[in-house]
């Protein structure tokens, strides 16, 4: 197949993996309007969003590149462009390294903090996740999960210029959702992982007890969600604790049941959770 310029774009966003750029978008959205105080600064807005997009979206491109021969053996990830020799390793190294540089320099127009937190995700997901730990210990996306913590910081200190208790509270909030939410995909493609040699918890322990580790994930985190009430208002408490209900009601369902089919449904609900809790978090500061 003759491969366009359309095709080789349409290559490197599917490497950039857009189901979960958009949700570290939301988070940095998140980060932003926790820090918003009555008056929206456009520049910091673009300036978070377009950076941070852009570093993500090439670390995220690194990681595809390093990760040829784990993804090749994986049923999940056997059509990525990089499997199938339309990106070899070396461009998509480039590439997303060159993306991460341009996004990194764009946070500089905001501030220097801004731009350190968003270089600060790209360097965890592709150093300390990817290239660390995800193929030596099953804590992998426990620490990875500090990635996307850096984005909602990313997106406070653009509009704020500041690290603060409330920063650090919304991105520890994304550090303690990670593992439960990765762990069920685990669980669900717990094959794959095993056959990629990826010490993933699901991999290394049994069905019952991966879904024990999901639930008490999910049940540490509620606490650190409704810390953020003191910086909102009763909307996003209400909002956090319905959802955080339903939340754990799938998790339980899931030890009861630990199958591929409840972790596929528990990895289905714990994205939303998120996206809803960042929603109900801006809408409580602009209402």
């Amino acid at each position: 197949m003759a491969v366009t310029l359309g095709n080789r774009i349409m290559f490197y966003i599917n490497l950039s993996k857009p189901r979960i750029i958009w949700l570290l978008d939301l988070a940095a959205l998140g980060g932003y309007f926790l820090a918003f105080r009555y008056v929206i600064n456009l520049l910091a807005l673009a300036v978070v969003l377009i950076g941070g997009t852009l570093a993500s979206g090439g670390a995220m491109i690194i990681n595809g590149g390093w990760e040829i021969d784990k993804d090749s053996k994986m049923k999940r990830t056997s059509k990525r462009p990089t499997v199938l020799g339309y990106v070899n390793k070396n461009q998509a190294i480039t590439v997303g390294t060159l993306l991460v540089a341009l996004g990194t320099g764009i946070g500089l127009l905001a501030n220097p903090l801004t731009a350190f937190f968003i270089f600060l995700g790209a360097f965890i997901y592709v150093f300390v996740y990817t290239i660390w730990l995800k193929p030596r210990h099953p804590a992998n996306i426990v620490i990875g999960g500090f990635a996307g913590s850096a984005a909602a910081w990313a997106g406070y200190a653009a509009l704020s210029g500041k690290f603060d208790l409330a920063s650090f509270i919304l991105g520890f909030l994304i550090f303690m959702w990670t593992p439960g939410h990765f762990w069920s995909l685990a669980l669900r493609f717990k094959d794959d992982y095993a056959s990629a040699g990826v010490p993933m918890l699901p991999v290394i322990t049994d069905e019952r007890k991966a879904a024990t580790a999901i639930a008490i994930s999910n049940a540490a985190m509620i606490p650190v969600a409704i810390l953020l009430y003191f910086y909102t208002n009763l909307i996003y408490l209400g909002v956090t604790l319905i959802f955080s209900a339903i939340l754990m009601a799938y998790s339980i369902k899931l030890i009861k049941n630990p199958t591929v089919e409840e972790a596929w449904t528990s990895f289905k609900i714990s994205a939303p959770y998120l996206a809803i809790i960042l929603i109900a978090l801006i809408v409580s500061k602009i209402v």
